[in-house]
Parts: structure tokens; sequence; C-alpha cells
């Protein structure tokens, strides 16, 4: 098997997904991963994604009823249904790339709340063995070069979103 990439920067990342048997490297990494706490792991990210989008979505409104104050209080009114085209395509930019930015987010709060549990971070540290990419530093670093880049550009483009939504309607 060819070197696997280490993957600790944006680039060495995408050089990683792109390199010739790239899924055979990862099949071979989630094989290792046989330890009931990466069951865990699950519901920590499926309940992380809606609670972080919206803890940046609430942000987000508090910034769009600092450009528009008549929708204070509207809150309700987002996404009605006598949505028209444009409030719709505003609100969907201000919304979904969100949904995106709290991905990574959440895999790192998840990732940081295992490693303080004891019993968790040594049958992850086992399971990495040798491999970087696994350990909890490897997959930290990698998800930061992944959340620099994805974030700030989903906040952008909600920011977006936040600014051209004149009207709920």
């Amino acid at each position: 098997m060819d070197q696997e990439p280490k993957a600790n920067s944006a680039g060495s990342i995408w050089k990683e997904v792109t390199t010739q048997g790239y899924l055979e490297r990862a099949r071979a990494r989630a094989q290792k991963r046989k330890s009931p706490w990466n069951l865990l792991l699950i519901p920590f990210f499926l309940a992380g994604i809606p609670s972080i989008t919206y803890a940046l979505f609430r942000i987000m409104w508090i910034v769009h009823t600092t450009f528009y104050p008549q929708h204070a209080g509207q809150l309700r009114e987002f996404w009605g249904s006598q949505i028209g085209f444009f409030a719709f395509v505003s609100s969907f930019l201000m919304l979904v790339p969100l949904l995106f930015a709290a991905i990574p987010l959440t895999l790192m709060i998840a990732n940081s709340i295992f490693w303080l549990v004891r019993p968790a971070r040594r049958a992850f540290e086992r399971e990495a063995g040798d491999d970087e990419s696994m350990s909890f530093s490897g997959a930290m670093s990698q998800l930061w070069a992944i959340s620099k880049w994805i974030v700030p550009i989903c906040l952008l483009l909600s920011l977006v979103g936040a600014v051209t939504l004149r009207h709920l309607r």
C-alpha cells in the first residue's frame, strides 16, 4: 500500500482525498475503529449539528435584526407559508451555510468531550496506534484545517443572506 499522506493542513487533506486509493485507506482506518465508544460519538454528532446550527442562526438573526430592526420579535415568520422567492433565497442563504459550518465544529466538540473521558481516550489511542491521522491531535488538526476555511466562508454566505433578507414574506 502507498504511504498515506499526512492530513494536517487543507492542502494535504485535499491531497489525501484525491490520491488514488483513498477509499481503501479510509476503509482500513474505519476497520480499526472497533470500540463501542465510537458508537457514542454518533448521538453527540447528531445532536450537535442542529444545536450548533441553531446557535449560529440565532447569532445571525441578531445580526439581521441589527440591519432590519422591524424584524425583531418576528422570528416565527422566518420561512413562513407566504414566503416569496427573493425572501426564500435570502433566508436559505442565511440558514443553510450554517449547517455546513456546524459539521466540523460539532466533530471538534464531540472529540473534545470524549477526549476528557479517560476510558474513551484510551480506547481511541489504542485504535489509532501509530496512525497520526487517527490520533486526537491528528483528527483535531485535520478538523481545524477544514474549519478555518469552511466556517468563515459559511458565515460570510449567511451574513449575505442576513443582510439581503429585506422582507420575511
